[in-house]
């Protein structure tokens, strides 16, 4: 989803140790944000070894020591033993989504933004609720949050809108997916702020932070489905601290305004885990500010950072490996785990989630990114071809003295492409299209004695000006007497 180029600094460059340019090849130029392909890459992957951790290696009382040393050393410590490690990286791609997504829709307009993310979203989505459906049909058992997987159309339809999360009772049948609608009201709550966000960067991002208090504070004024929205809601300032990076380095915004925002926007966050809006442990807010750290960090480092392909690979399928590393991981260990010790299974899904992630990402999600960049595209407009009058005729100019006048543009104008302006000694009206008017030179004559006819030679330079003409040497103006 990262559409934006990053231009190669001169930190990028290598220096000998006498501080000359290092004679070694210069890199290839950047086309994207090195540190947030990264990020996105190493995110996907954390999430995907704690949903094996936790929710399969943990919860079954699976053997595996390593994943115990693995847990010791990260969930424990950060308070994250209920979700592990993973956790970190919702609040990141939160924090890439306000940064990322934010100049895109400035750039394209509320129309094309929102087919452009439309497509994008749904896409994958669409395949893996298919997917899904297709397994609880032939009783595959794929995994549950506990709530109710019911197979109806309007349950299969509600789940690809993604507006299940925000129905009650839910109808849960992806389980990662609810990460999904709150990046679905972050691009509504971008597109209805756009025209405040276009002219008055700093309005717009003061009116989102009003909306996330107004319905965090009145979550229980209205029924339960407006509860679960506003539950959603109350992890849209994350969103917004990516929105305010972006905003205060572009310089936007100035710096005390984006500190007064980021403070305004952890408050929320904050306030969220403090009146239990949608929380079930302590960890979120340690998890948003480990997030904000290696944002940073890789913000900073970024013009030292090189483009890697298998970052970059990692980073485009980072969506597909999101949505369907738990469905595909979950159904091959039920499979093989009762015939196969865990580390062997463990090994073969690991390779069915990458080689389904690679059939998605090539079949769906490319596609689908294609067709969003061709149904988004702006169409250069092509203005209606006026009739051209037609060119008058070009005027007859005398010849130099001994060299023959070379024929003059149907437009008018000089050698170099420039419409010349008439000498000064031309005077009279200006001749209508269509007639042919020949205006002779002005001939200087010298006083003679009357007895004597004298013949005159003119000498006209159309490029002289007037007073050229009057300092020419003696011999282009000399008077011969005839005998």
């Amino acid at each position: 989803m990262v559409e934006q180029a990053s231009p190669v600094k001169d930190g990028a460059r290598g220096t000998s140790a006498t501080g000359s340019p290092a004679s070694a090849p210069k890199s290839a130029p950047k086309n994207r944000i090195v540190f947030i392909d990264i990020g996105r890459g190493l995110g996907a992957l954390l999430v995907f070894y704690s949903h094996i951790a936790h929710p399969w290696v943990m919860a079954k009382g699976e053997n595996a020591p390593y994943i115990s040393f693995i847990e010791a050393l990260t969930s424990d410590p950060m308070h994250m033993s209920k979700q592990g490690i993973g956790q970190i990286a919702v609040p990141f791609f939160f924090l890439v989504s306000g940064y990322v997504v934010t100049p895109i829709a400035l750039k394209q307009g509320q129309g094309r933004f929102a087919v452009n993310r439309f497509i994008r979203v749904y896409a994958p989505m669409l395949f893996v609720v298919l997917l899904t459906t297709l397994m609880l049909v032939v009783n595959l058992h794929p995994p549950s949050t506990g709530q109710s997987q019911q197979l109806t159309p309007l349950t299969v339809l509600t789940n690809t809108a993604l507006v299940n999360y925000l129905i009650f009772p839910q109808v849960v049948l992806v389980p990662v997916a609810w990460t999904m609608i709150v990046e679905v009201l972050f691009y509504l709550l971008l597109m209805a702020v756009l025209p405040a966000l276009r002219r008055w960067p700093w309005l717009g991002i003061a009116l989102e932070l009003t909306f996330i208090f107004v319905v965090m504070m009145s979550r229980s004024q209205l029924n339960a489905s407006y509860s679960l929205f506003a539950v959603n809601v109350s992890y849209l300032p994350a969103m917004l601290l990516g929105q305010i990076i972006w905003a205060t380095t572009t310089k936007k915004i100035p710096l005390w305004t984006g500190g007064v925002f980021t403070g305004v926007a952890w408050s929320l966050y904050v306030l969220a885990d403090i009146i239990n809006v949608g929380r079930i442990d302590s960890s979120y807010n340690l998890s948003l500010a480990f997030a904000v750290l290696c944002f940073m960090m890789g913000y900073f480092a970024e013009p030292k950072l090189r483009q890697w392909k298998f970052w970059t690979s990692m980073s485009e399928r980072s969506y597909s490996l999101y949505l369907l590393h738990m469905l595909v991981s979950f159904v091959v260990l039920q499979l093989l785990r009762p015939i196969l010790p865990f580390p062997i299974a463990a090994i073969i899904a690991i390779g069915a989630v990458f080689g389904v992630v690679e059939l998605s990402y090539r079949f769906v999600e490319r596609p689908s990114h294609t067709l969003a960049r061709k149904l988004s595209h702006r169409a250069p407009a092509r203005e209606p071809a006026a009739e051209e009058p037609p060119a008058p005729p070009p005027e007859p100019q005398l010849a130099r003295a001994g060299k023959p006048s070379p024929p003059a543009p149907a437009d008018g104008t000089s050698n170099g492409g420039q419409r010349r302006p008439p000498p000064r000694h031309r005077r009279g009206p200006v001749p209508v299209p269509g007639e042919v008017t020949v205006e002779m030179p002005r001939i200087r004559r010298r006083s003679v004695p009357d007895e004597t006819q004298t013949d005159v030679t003119p000498v006209v330079d159309e490029r002289r000006s007037i007073a050229g003409r009057l300092d020419a040497p003696r011999h282009a103006r000399r008077v011969t007497p005839k005998r």
